[in-house]
């Protein structure tokens, strides 16, 4: 029997979500995006953004959970033929790997962070530019997920060009006799 049907209905379900994790939080930027577009009156200005909130860390917490392991699911949706799929997406594997160097991260989040100190027309629209930028991370980040082993910088390290294996030097021999 499939060790998945025996789990508990809530895990099965946790499980699930942790799965979709990554359109899930897309919708979630969306649903960000339109609200700050859009801002809701009343009772709605407070609970709309807070339950965005709660679904956005619940969702980063499965997902993370999920990319612990490889599921059915995404082992079947491997393709077959990986090595040029991963090939196809070097660039967004580079990003991938990009992505958590200080170097270019710290930057983009001080763009991502301030964006939203945005007040104009313009300004408001090239912060929802600047957020939906994420979702693209979000997707590159599945992707490679999904396709690490062969993944260039994960495979061989800059850029998967073949390098060869070269032993080091042997020390120099001192061929004096000792006195």
């Amino acid at each position: 029997m499939n060790e998945f049907a025996e789990l508990p209905l809530i895990d099965r379900l946790a499980q699930r979500w942790g799965h979709s994790a990554h359109l899930v939080l897309s919708a979630a930027i969306v649903a960000v995006i339109l609200i700050g577009l859009f801002p809701t009156a009343g009772a709605l200005s407070l609970t709309v953004p807070v339950l965005v909130l709660g679904v956005v860390i619940t969702s980063w917490l499965l997902m993370r959970q999920h990319d612990r392991r490889l599921c059915e699911q995404c082992a079947a949706a491997i393709p077959l033929n990986p090595a040029e799929r991963a090939a196809r997406y070097r660039r967004m594997f580079r990003l991938t790997h990009c992505g958590s160097e200080p170097r270019y991260l710290i930057p983009y989040l001080a763009v991502l962070i301030g964006s939203n100190f945005a007040t104009t027309t313009v300004g408001r629209i090239g912060w929802a530019i600047v957020q939906s930028s994420m979702i693209y991370l979000i997707m590159a980040h599945t992707a490679h997920r999904r396709l690490q082993p062969w993944c260039p910088w994960c495979s061989g390290g800059d850029g998967g060009g073949e390098h060869e294996d070269v032993a080091p030097p042997p020390p120099p021999v001192d061929h004096r006799q000792p006195v």
